[in-house]
């Protein structure tokens, strides 16, 4: 039975007032969609505390000696820690295949140093040993020593446990589990010696460490995956600027599949391996500066003269991320395109089956020239919905701005037999008002236009 305190409510207007300190604690930002979440956090850390009105608890955590410690409460349990051993399998086999014996060859010294930041439970940090173990061919007892820090102390102490449940280990191969993973009874594992040794835990809030003092460079590699999401478009700036200061040159910067430095930093050098893209320091790029400059937009997609907005549908008629992505179409339409790319790296976030947040990447990418990131993107989408032809018509247009008209060719040719059948397109303006032999003129417009180019 829930508890009367349990259903204590909490006022709009203190929700904001906790929104906003849970921002200015942890640079977390909550959209709408995620208020529900923190009203029930808040309810539970009410009824612990023994608090009936919110607030008193909002009081709580600005006076007093336990004050400090119950904001970091607070964002501790809005956090997610759901993770799993070498989640995105391509991201390890990249960093064990090629990123590894790059360092070798750059001269960097063993052990590699890594920062695995927003660690959570651990099962990233641990990924990242075995795959340096496994590229090592047991050739050196230490091939890297990973810094795992997270701002939950909770996940850090069963990280540090090293003790995990079998759905954790779900992707991993049968040879990699006997060898690294020790059964302990009742479907759970616990790490092995020789894997935790090459991991330290350490709590860190990443808006501490903003305004911390600058250090030489001091990490190999550093993976911030599915953690930047979560924060404003300065807060990120700022946090890539100082991994950037961090890294060693030649050091590379792994993100989570739906972020990108776009709108953020020109200082690194995207590389890709398979469909994975990392970033790369290098001294060459020092010169370049770190801010965004506008590219001019290439072709776009065909589009209805003075196509309206998609109408504003009730929020229940809508999921929360497709409301995150059309509220990033209207930001885009108003110029505020690093604000746009960052709700759609959001929505992604929130909801990993949403083709429109993928797609809607990539127009925004593509149109400031970043083709290899957009035709990732463009790919995502049609993992996610085979039939999104305006996402293979962004891929096509990639695959020209990269020189690959070939290719691009090819996928012409496919949309043209596509759009003969049943095809989905975006609920998004640049799909209003298209019919299929608008789809089609365009489509041969861009044919004839590659082939006079041959």
């Amino acid at each position: 039975m829930t508890s009367a305190r349990a259903q204590v409510p909490v006022p709009e207007e203190s929700l904001n007032r906790l929104r906003d300190l849970v921002e200015a604690e942890s640079g977390i930002v909550l959209n709408d969609s995620k208020l529900p979440h923190l009203a029930a956090v808040v309810r539970g850390r009410m009824e612990s505390l023994g608090i009936y009105d919110a607030p008193d608890y909002l009081a709580s955590l600005s006076d007093g000696e336990g004050a400090a410690a119950e904001r970091r409460e607070l964002v501790s349990t809005l956090l997610v820690g759901e993770t799993s051993f070498f989640r995105t399998p391509a991201v390890f086999r990249a960093f064990q295949e090629a990123i590894l014996p790059g360092f070798a060859e750059r001269g960097f010294v063993h052990p590699f140093p890594v920062w695995c930041a927003g660690c959570a439970t651990g099962e990233e940090a641990y990924s990242i040993a075995i795959a340096a173990i496994e590229g090592s061919g047991g050739r050196r007892a230490a091939p890297v020593v990973v810094r795992a820090t997270d701002i939950n102390p909770r996940f850090l102490d069963a990280a540090r446990e090293g003790v995990y449940e079998g759905q954790s280990l779900r992707d991993l191969p049968v040879r990699i589990r006997e060898r690294y993973f020790e059964s302990i009874g009742k479907g759970r594992y616990r790490v092995a010696d020789e894997v935790r040794r090459l991991v330290d835990f350490g709590e860190m809030n990443l808006i501490d460490f903003l305004s911390a003092p600058f250090h030489s460079a001091r990490y190999a590699a550093i993976f911030c995956r599915n953690v930047m999401i979560y924060f404003g478009s300065d807060t990120t700036r700022r946090l890539v600027e100082r991994y950037y200061e961090d890294l060693f040159d030649g050091g590379v910067l792994f993100l989570g599949h739906s972020e990108t430095l776009w709108g953020i930093s020109e200082a690194f050098r995207l590389e890709q391996r398979e469909k994975i893209f990392y970033y790369r320091k290098s001294s060459v790029e020092r010169a370049v500066p770190r801010i965004f400059r506008t590219v001019a937009p290439g072709p776009a997609a065909p589009r209805a003269a003075n196509p309206p907005l998609p109408p504003a549908l009730p929020a229940a008629d809508l999921s929360p991320a497709m409301n995150l992505v059309l509220s990033a179409e209207r930001l885009a339409d108003g110029g505020r395109l690093e604000d746009a790319v960052a709700v759609c790296r959001q929505a992604a976030a929130l909801d990993p089956a949403c083709p429109e947040a993928e797609y809607l990447t990539a127009f925004l990418l593509r149109g400031r020239g970043r083709h290899a990131e957009a035709l990732y993107h463009a790919e995502r989408t049609l993992e996610l919905a085979p039939r999104f032809v305006f996402a293979e018509i962004e891929a096509a247009e990639c695959l020209g701005g990269m020189g690959k008209a070939a290719e691009a060719s090819l996928r012409w040719k496919g949309i043209l037999r596509a759009i003969d059948g049943k095809v989905q397109l975006p609920r998004l303006s640049v799909g209003a008002g298209i019919s299929p032999e608008m789809l089609r003129q365009y489509v041969l417009s861009r044919l004839s236009g590659d082939l006079s180019r041959k």
